[in-house]
């Protein structure tokens, strides 16, 4: 899923380039409109101007060239005049020998138009039809602009205009990407307490570092880890008291037991087996709740840290076989995603079998794939017949009953497994010729 940061980065970068490129589309046509009417309102003075200059003497039309703009004198100058008569065409000297291929217009008739003109110049033009009454003639007058240097100017603006919105943009799509990084930057330190939270370092979110808008939700966190927690402390402390509650009827049953065991020895060992595996579970349970001691619910197992702590704690166990543990993990991976309390228990009951059937050596390999993590435990013990690996996770199958155990540690793996999703696989080793056992947590 897109992260907020990302998408209102997306979302407003979008819109400044989208009203960027409104505002160049409507300048650039509110632009050319102002050149096409400054083009027209220009040859219209220039009309006017001629007209005023042609005068009527006897029949004849004469256009005093003083009263015009020096503009119309210099050849191909940009601005011409063409006046066309029945059998007479009067031009501008700066049409110098080309002459324009005008259309006699009615009395009063305009016409507004652009045509090729010197030097295959794009030209506007605008003619207009006169007659006098006095002289009885008809003629159209036509005056002329070049438009490439109009167009040269036009394109010099526009460039300019494009030239600073582009400047423009990229500064505000770079100050989008900064003042939202900057904005961010709390969530960056809450997602770092978090990690510091699951990592057990701290019990609870710093409230007085946190915006205003996520502090609601920090303190309902807040609240939650120590409503939890307390609820785990809680059950804690049962699971405590009532394996303690446990032992004295445990001890009156044994000594029944040992009494039976005079008049009827087979019941009293039937009853001495089911007495065991009830004493091994309390006292594992017991166990469990001194290691795990205060642990926050929000707490990982943190690797390799307590990786580390089980094998030396096992080592401690098994002394007397002087097993070496060698560890393969990848510096990247930090966490699992279980809870410390569960991971301690179910690593510690695989790395237990490991030592506990390892001839010397056990190795532990860490890794991830394709967004998965693989965890593999290989010990030098015999290894597991291929018709017997399946029977490993069964409530109270004990393989070899000459090792001491009462068989619920692997059952208790499968179960915390299925409870986190990870998929349980136990295989032949290949690196050491034992047993592999194969975590894949999603």
């Amino acid at each position: 899923m897109i992260s907020i940061r990302t998408k209102l980065s997306l979302w407003l970068t979008g819109l400044l380039v989208l009203g960027t490129v409104i505002g160049l589309i409507l300048f650039e046509s509110m632009l050319r409109q102002a050149f096409h009417d400054s083009i027209i309102n220009r040859l219209e003075e220039d009309l006017e101007h001629i007209m005023l200059a042609t005068h009527f003497n006897n029949g004849e039309i004469h256009i005093d060239q003083s009263q015009l703009s020096s503009f119309y004198r210099p050849a191909y100058s940009g601005r011409y005049f063409q006046l066309n008569l029945p059998n007479e065409v009067i031009r501008s000297r700066s049409l110098w020998d080309m002459q324009l291929d005008i259309e006699p217009l009615a009395p009063s008739q305009t016409r507004v138009w652009q045509a090729k003109g010197p030097k295959n110049n794009d030209m506007q033009l605008l003619s207009l039809g006169l007659n006098s009454s006095s002289a009885n003639v008809t003629a159209t007058l036509t005056v002329a602009q070049d438009l490439s240097i109009g167009r040269r100017v036009f394109s010099e603006v526009y460039g300019t205009k494009l030239g600073v919105n582009l400047a423009m943009l990229v500064a505000m799509i770079a100050g989008i990407f900064l003042i939202l990084r900057q904005s961010f930057k709390p969530v960056k330190q809450i997602q770092h307490a978090l990690s510091r939270l699951q990592e057990g370092e701290i019990k609870a979110l710093e409230l007085n570092n946190i915006p205003p808008e996520v502090q609601p939700l920090a303190k309902t966190y807040n609240e939650l880890l120590e409503y939890t927690a307390k609820q785990i402390e809680r059950s804690r402390n049962n699971l405590g008291n009532l394996s303690h509650g446990l032992k004295t009827p445990l001890a009156v049953m044994q000594q029944q037991v040992e009494a039976l065991g005079l008049k009827d020895p087979e019941t009293a060992m039937a009853l001495q087996q089911q007495l065991d595996a009830i004493h091994k579970m309390v006292e594992r349970k017991l166990a469990a709740a001194r290691i795990t001691g205060d642990m926050l619910p929000a707490a990982q197992l943190v690797v390799p840290r307590d990786l580390h702590s089980l094998a030396n704690t096992l080592n401690k166990v098994h002394r007397s076989k002087n097993i070496s543990c060698n560890f393969e993990l990848d510096p990247s991976i930090q966490r699992l995603p279980i809870h410390r309390e569960d991971g301690m228990e179910l690593l510690g009951n695989l790395l237990d079998n490991a030592f506990k059937w390892a001839d010397s050596q056990v190795t532990v390999k860490l890794w991830k794939a394709q967004n998965k993590l693989y965890l593999s435990i290989d010990d030098d013990g015999p290894g597991v017949a291929d018709d017997e690996l399946d029977k490993l996770t069964q409530r109270g199958t004990r393989l070899d009953e000459s090792v001491m155990g009462h068989g619920l540690g692997l059952s208790i793996v499968k179960e915390i497994a299925e409870q986190y999703g990870i998929e349980l696989k136990f295989t032949h080793s290949r690196r050491l010729s034992g047993l592999c056992i194969e975590l894949v947590l999603s």
